[in-house]
């Protein structure tokens, strides 16, 4: 099948980005490919593609045979996708040459047949390619699968799963005033479901005004689902809302991402149903200060690992660091379901499979969360636990905090 690039004559709403932006991406990533050694890298990863061409869909599935090829050596690009995306596939103006399998979205048995031989027909399968083994997308024996076909044609590849996630950690100006965007939505949300919760309220449906928030500001859904957790649930962690009604004296946790275009901002704020214990309290007033040390004394060219170092001084100091179940953050940008999380991460404990956080320095353009959150099993009314989580954007004059909302504790009456 072909695209129907007629379509793009009749795109009458705002693109994100011009083609420009794309272009100067695309010459980030051939730059990292040829110090890589590598001819060409194919991309399976939805974020990875996404940043690169603004193609967006919504089944990541373990099957999923979506393949961009980016080569070294020319801006030219080549896609491929199932026909049941072709109207997608034509409504984005920077793919301008695609092979199209005609079949469903599942992958085929001939789909990686496909590839190698039209790479082979095109005099580009001699050399070193990428593929991305490690990361959301279809399941590594497929990725394996496309290897040896590859291999077979006589291509010699190799990993290349981080190759662009590097590349996009740190943002253009377009990308962060999006992010920007995201930010504030963040926050509108959160403010609605504080000022609209009542005793009575289930979570699902404080969540419910939640995503009509976002979604009323031009949001998409989050890469991951929005924690809600009350009362006795308050100090559960990556749990789902429910279909508890929260009661006078509750804390309430509410953990979202803003996703617009996919770009994510997390925000996380504790807030109670009437008064909360002063004790609660007071843990969220103590725990705020780890922001501040961040905020002052974190300096462009620091390694980001040292905004780890800053808040759990600060909390050691505060006596809470022995309350703390996860202290710690990670850089944030575009991400597809099921995580919003990527292969960078910051945390006094992280086992890391991939870059360290102290190969990542504080520069403008990186976007990254922090999180403070406590596990309390004293039995204080109204929950388990509270916590709040902030994200950070790193301009040319320093760092910057992107919520203007207060860490302490905050009322559903205030």
């Amino acid at each position: 099948m072909e695209l129907k690039t007629y379509l793009r004559d009749r795109i009458d709403w705002e693109l994100p980005f011009p083609p420009e932006e794309y272009a100067a991406r695309r010459g980030k990533v051939r730059a990292a490919m040829t110090e890589a050694g590598l001819d060409l890298i194919l991309l399976c990863r939805l974020p990875d593609i996404n940043w690169l061409t603004g193609y967006d869909m919504i089944w990541n599935h373990l099957r999923n045979s979506t393949t961009l090829v980016v080569r070294a050596d020319s801006d030219d690009t080549l896609f491929f996708d199932a026909a049941a995306h072709t109207t997608i596939v034509s409504l984005v103006p920077e793919i301008r040459d695609a092979v199209i399998f005609d079949h469903d979205p599942m992958a085929g048995a001939d789909d990686f047949d496909i590839i190698a031989d039209e790479l082979t027909a095109r005099g580009l399968i001699d050399g070193t390619i990428g593929l991305q083994f490690w990361g959301w997308g279809p399941a590594t024996p497929v990725v394996e699968t496309l290897a040896e076909k590859l291999r077979a044609k006589g291509a010699r590849v190799v990993d290349a799963s981080l190759v662009v996630e590097t590349q996009r950690v740190y943002k253009s100006a377009r990308e962060m005033a999006i992010m920007r965007q995201a930010a504030a939505a963040a926050d509108n949300a959160l403010e609605a479901a504080r000022t609209s919760m009542r005793p009575g309220m289930t979570e699902t449906q404080i969540e419910g005004v939640l995503a009509g928030s976002l979604m009323h500001q031009g949001c998409n859904y989050p890469a991951i689902h929005t924690m809600v957790a009350s009362g006795i649930r308050s100090g559960t962690h990556h749990s789902p809302p429910t279909h508890r009604k929260v009661k006078d004296g509750d804390l309430v946790h509410i953990d979202v991402c803003a996703s617009m275009h996919r770009y994510h901002v997390n925000h996380c704020r504790t807030f109670s149903i009437g008064k909360a214990d002063e004790r609660w309290i007071d843990v969220m007033e103590k725990a705020a200060g780890s922001i501040d040390a961040i905020l002052d004394n974190v300096r462009i060219g620091d390694p980001l690992s040292r905004v780890n170092d800053l808040a759990i001084d600060h909390l050691k100091g505060v006596g809470l660091y022995d309350k703390a179940w996860w202290i710690g953050g990670y850089p944030l940008g575009i991400s597809f379901p099921p995580d919003w999380t990527g292969a960078f991460w910051n945390h006094w404990n992280e086992e890391v499979f991939g870059p360290t956080p102290g190969k990542l320095t504080i520069e403008p353009g990186l976007v990254f969360n922090y999180e403070n959150q406590f596990d309390i099993w004293e039995d204080w009314p109204g929950g388990t636990g509270c916590n709040f989580i902030e994200t950070f954007m790193v301009t040319e004059d320093g760092v910057e905090l992107l919520s203007r909302l207060p860490r302490t504790i905050r009322s559903n009456q205030d």
